[in-house]
């Protein structure tokens, strides 16, 4: 029997839903009011994973992950605009429901409870995550949406981020989308 070395396009698929669902969460939880401060929501912190429990204690995450999401999506939105354009926070549908699946299989009791347990893990593992940009104030163009190349789309995005956040900018990516 010979081992199989390579990964299936469905795995490779699962991967990157699975990292962008984590980015949703480093960058909702870095762009929470307690700390950079760029929605004003705390969904992520520990109060509110307390108050969540008890309504969903089987989905705290996925619920915390919606409410954060929400608030990202609602300052992207803002600053971006609605229409042709994706980010991190508004994707294709079908892709926004294969990162919710993604984060139901998560928990924070892996390594994500330390990472979002302060500003600095979580700079450290967006640090791990990212491709070097540059931030601008503002709405970003990263480039054309194109689902084959949609890891380094976000990883780029990731960049952007991690950047702003480390200069004390307010920074925006966006994907263009087709006009069709």
């Amino acid at each position: 029997m010979q081992l199989k070395l390579t990964t299936t396009r469905k795995e490779m698929t699962k991967n990157i839903y699975k990292l962008i669902a984590e980015l949703k969460l480093l960058i909702g939880y870095l762009g929470e009011k307690n700390q950079f401060n760029w929605w004003d929501s705390n969904f992520l912190g520990t109060s509110s994973g307390v108050f969540l429990i008890h309504p969903y204690p089987r989905t705290t995450l996925l619920a915390q992950y919606h409410g954060v999401s929400e608030a990202a999506l609602l300052a992207h939105d803002e600053s971006v605009g609605i229409g042709h354009n994706y980010h991190l926070f508004r994707l294709p549908v079908s892709i926004e429901r294969s990162i919710a699946s993604a984060v139901r299989e998560m928990t924070l009791a892996n390594s994500l409870g330390n990472t979002l347990s302060s500003k600095e893990n979580a700079l450290s593992r967006l640090t791990e995550l990212a491709i070097k940009a540059n931030a601008e104030d503002g709405p970003v163009n990263i480039g054309n949406f194109d689902e084959s190349c949609l890891e380094q789309l976000i990883r780029t995005s990731a960049g952007c981020y991690l950047s702003a956040f480390e200069q004390g900018k307010r920074s925006f990516p966006y994907m263009r989308g087709s006009h069709d």
